[in-house]
């Protein structure tokens, strides 16, 4: 009699204990490198408002957010270029903005140039022009790096800076901000562009045009991503709180995600 009284108690403590715990669910982003850092130190926030969900970070570039949510293998997709047919299989996707990231031109402290004319720079990037001596600076070769097809900064390089030219075809491929900025530190004569709202470290910032990038002035600033978050409409609601409490934190003015989302 004693141990049925026992059973029961156990029984009815199990049962309390599942209907108080939370269900556990495991949400992920994936997409765009350029976000990292801030979806990384945010999302710890959505974590601890709400108990039982947990939130992984993948990167791969923006193409491969938008294919990762518009075919469910990942909740949120992080993306700087819009959603085109090929890469969404025709699946509507509902779009939060982030704001707008600046990307920088950056080169090797060694070249001895810090300030180029926007047609200097174009030839720097499509390789007519081979050395910084060309340039006004140190008679180092010019090494350019580039990001793949699938960045959001390359797409707007091309559009807005590149002016129907290509980037050489010798250009080094770095498959992300943090590995462009290692490349052109650690090589002589490096040059390449990377999405960042404050000034990186090692590598000079290149003036372009007569300006000047400044984090104080970064909305300013006339070359930026327009980093997005996407997820699928028919997504359960805890995905859309992600959503939506990421595109309005404070934080993304931290990060260098400039402007207030709409």
């Amino acid at each position: 009699m004693v141990t049925a009284w026992i059973k029961g108690l156990l029984f009815t403590l199990l049962a309390l204990a599942s209907a108080v715990a939370p269900t556990s669910r495991h949400l992920t982003i994936a997409g765009a490198t350029s976000t990292l850092a801030y979806l990384r130190d945010t999302v710890g926030g959505f974590e601890r408002s709400h108990p039982g969900y947990t939130v992984s970070l993948a990167g791969g570039g923006s193409v491969a957010g938008l294919v990762e949510v518009s075919r469910g293998r990942a909740d949120v997709g992080v993306s700087d270029i819009p959603p085109r047919a090929e890469w969404t299989s025709g699946v509507h996707l509902q779009v939060m903005p982030l704001g707008r990231l600046p990307i920088l031109f950056v080169a090797h402290p060694g070249t001895g140039v810090h300030n180029l004319t926007t047609t200097e720079l174009r030839a720097v990037l499509d390789g007519r022009t081979r050395s910084w001596k060309s340039v006004g600076g140190r008679p180092v070769p010019i090494v350019v790096m580039t990001r793949p097809l699938a960045s959001g900064a390359l797409s707007v390089v091309d559009r807005e800076m590149m002016g129907g030219r290509r980037i050489t075809s010798q250009a080094i491929v770095q498959l992300s901000n943090g590995a462009t900025l290692a490349g052109v530190r650690e090589t002589p004569g490096a040059v390449g562009f990377v999405e960042s709202g404050v000034v990186p470290r090692g590598v000079t910032v290149l003036g372009v045009g007569g300006r000047h990038f400044s984090p104080k002035r970064g909305a300013e600033w006339p070359w930026y991503a327009e980093p997005s978050l996407y997820v699928r409409p028919e997504a359960p609601s805890i995905v859309h709180d992600l959503v939506r409490y990421l595109g309005s934190h404070p934080n993304r003015t931290r990060y260098g995600i400039y402007g207030s989302a709409s």
